[in-house]
């Protein structure tokens, strides 16, 4: 059974700086990436219609933006497969921002927080995960010791080779 999903990557300007917005998934039994650093986001439901409408609808539940009114759709990044889960594509859209908005998290969401692209690189690191009793070294950032690994490293990582994302 195929599994679609979309992420947003809502990039904001900040003292001449770029920044993306990541989130904290909450601690969770029934949900295997419970905890992890991540991008808003979610499954697309039948009632969704598409992609992009099932990502306003996962955005606004899980940090309280409302992309078609604070955002503009920049485009997609490459579709990927979360812990190399074929059956599973998730498409993540960059959107650029008018302005930083005011972020609410929802019942999903631990905590959310901005990043900058100037911060990316220098906190390059391989670090140890868990996921589900096994552990992994993986290539990932380390930011005031959150470890951001797995889709979300590689979704940012290939924003960083488009020329001018860092500031």
């Amino acid at each position: 059974m195929k599994v679609e999903a979309t992420v947003a990557v809502m990039l904001s300007e900040s003292g001449g700086a770029l920044e993306v917005l990541l989130i904290q998934r909450t601690e969770r039994h029934d949900d295997p990436w419970s905890g992890q650093i991540g991008l808003p986001g979610g499954k697309v439901k039948g009632l969704d219609g598409s992609t992009v409408s099932a990502l306003e609808r996962e955005v606004s539940e899980e940090v309280g933006v409302k992309l078609q009114e604070e955002g503009v759709r920049l485009g997609p990044l490459s579709l990927g497969h979360p812990m190399r889960q074929t059956e599973m594509r998730v498409q993540p859209w960059v959107y650029g921002l008018r302005r930083k908005p005011l972020v609410r998290v929802g019942s999903e969401v631990a905590d959310a927080f901005w990043v900058s692209f100037r911060d990316l690189k220098p906190n390059l690191s391989t670090s140890e995960v868990s996921v589900r009793g096994r552990t992994w070294k993986v290539e990932s950032f380390v930011l005031n010791g959150r470890v951001v690994w797995g889709f979300t490293y590689r979704v940012l990582t290939e924003l960083l080779q488009i020329p001018g994302v860092i500031l």
